[in-house]
């Protein structure tokens, strides 16, 4: 809120991307995050999947990462499971800190048997620690991740993600901002599509 004020104060056009907030003070040019991973979320558990998983980005302060825990929630909530069914683990952004959260997602009991991933950097960093501890992926556990970015295509197995429009999003909010500033107009928001993207570390869980 202080930078929004700061900005406002100056009259420095300005935008939200990678959400889209319909109710903010701003424009936004992004997705839609919960309704994106509660589409994950419920295509992992139409699988079989019942035990879930989940490593966060930290939510305090972090829009994106409380909204697509909330669509995994959400998910849960509308499947029918109870919500001990999930277990999180909120961490940063960082491939060490994806294997960590792995390591002590594993160790539960019941161990998940589908750990869905804020975004490919974390998933990357839980497919290597699966690796280092023996575990066959999707054959023991499926690991998804989000954004689908090069990284989510070159790991083994490529991931189950969700694709944003990175490109598309990046040339709207750059019309738009030219537009707010060339016409000093307050700008309009845009909602852009995700969709699920299917490749081998999503499979259905041993026991189904």
């Amino acid at each position: 809120p202080k930078i929004y004020d700061f900005l406002s104060q100056r009259k420095i056009p300005a935008l939200i991307a990678w959400s889209y907030l319909p109710d903010s003070k701003l424009p936004s040019v992004g997705f839609d995050n919960r309704a994106a991973m509660f589409d994950l979320a419920s295509h992992v558990i139409e699988m079989g999947h019942t035990q879930i998983g989940v490593i966060s980005g930290l939510v305090d302060g972090n829009d994106r990462a409380r909204l697509r825990v909330q669509g995994i929630r959400d998910a849960i909530s509308d499947s029918g499971l109870a919500a001990n069914n999930l277990t999180l683990v909120e961490t940063s952004y960082e491939i060490e800190n994806g294997a960590k959260a792995f390591r002590d997602l594993m160790n539960a009991d019941p161990p998940p048997t589908a750990l869905l991933c804020g975004n490919d950097v974390l998933a990357a960093g839980a497919l290597r620690q699966a690796k280092e501890m023996g575990l066959d992926v999707p054959g023991d556990v499926s690991i998804t991740g989000f954004d689908d970015i090069e990284l989510a295509r070159i790991v083994s197995p490529a991931l189950t993600t969700v694709h944003v429009p990175h490109r598309e999003m990046g040339r709207k909010a750059a019309l738009q901002l030219v537009e707010m500033v060339e016409n000093q107009t307050a700008g309009t928001g845009e909602q852009l599509a995700t969709r699920i993207v299917n490749r081998p570390s999503l499979g259905k869980p041993a026991s189904g």
